[in-house]
């Protein structure tokens, strides 16, 4: 049983990692360091032995604390370029300025925490072995707020529409259906990315109704000769507005996860 870790929430409850975590580090533990380091190198979720980012933690920090160098260097190969990944994913070149250069800072700010958990042997990383995503999107934003662009070198959330022109007032009017009475959070560049990411990596039918609605289209009209999303899809006012409320369902605990960062 790997040992428990030691940092706590701020109600005072001591951090646990999730059972399928638990689970994956005593089956590689059982295993040789090669065939070990051959699993946690899978990089897709979609692969059937994909390694829970977590689990590339505890075993990074067990690698040092063994003074396994090879084991240690490798680990921290293969997770650094899932959070690089996850990085390309969230701050992409065609919505920020300098986009690359703001990610190498944040991937050299995760280095020197890393550096900074295996030096002091304490708790900065337990997070990581408890929820990795979202402590990797609060470390994300907090680095944002201090090296990211201000808010007039972002892209607008939104498409261009046909004309060329920006939308971005119906970006934020429809975002702040959704932002649970915080539309102000819309003024944070951290934020936007972190919203325009989470639109993205919806499924393709859900994507589609809000990037409509984020183009200001109506669900549906009683005039005959209105444009709307309804029309535009081919379906009707009942299937759009399920699409809706299920993209707003997984909308709200990313967006959620932040307001509490």
């Amino acid at each position: 049983m790997p040992e428990p870790l030691k940092g706590r929430t701020a109600e005072g409850a001591a951090y646990e990692r999730l059972p399928a975590v638990e689970a994956w580090i005593e089956r590689l533990e059982a295993m040789t360091s090669e065939l070990r380091l051959e699993l946690l190198s899978a990089h897709s979720r979609k692969h059937a032995n994909y390694v829970p980012s977590e689990v590339l933690v505890y075993f990074l920090r067990r690698a040092w604390e063994n003074g396994a160098n090879a084991d240690f260097e490798e680990t921290f190969r293969i997770l650094m370029g899932r959070v690089n990944q996850s990085l390309r994913s969230a701050i992409p070149n065609s919505q920020i300025a300098d986009a690359q250069g703001i990610r190498e800072e944040i991937l050299g700010r995760y280095a020197e925490l890393i550096a900074e958990d295996c030096k002091n042997r304490g708790s900065a990383l337990d997070f990581y072995e408890m929820r990795f995503d979202l402590g990797l999107m609060r470390f994300r934003i907090s680095a944002l707020r201090q090296v990211g662009p201000a808010a007039d070198d972002m892209v607008p959330l939104g498409t261009h529409g046909e004309d060329g022109e920006e939308i971005s007032a119906e970006v934020e009017a429809a975002a702040a259906e959704f932002l649970g009475g915080s539309p102000s959070k819309l003024d944070d560049p951290a934020f936007r990315l972190v919203l325009a990411a989470a639109i993205d990596g919806l499924p393709e039918d859900q994507k589609r109704v809000i990037g409509l609605l984020l183009k200001g289209f109506q669900i549906d009209s009683k005039d005959k000769n209105a444009m709307t999303i309804a029309r535009i899809l081919k379906c009707n006012e009942r299937t759009v507005r399920n699409r809706r409320d299920r993209a707003f369902e997984t909308l709200k605990p990313i967006l959620e996860a932040e307001f509490s960062s």
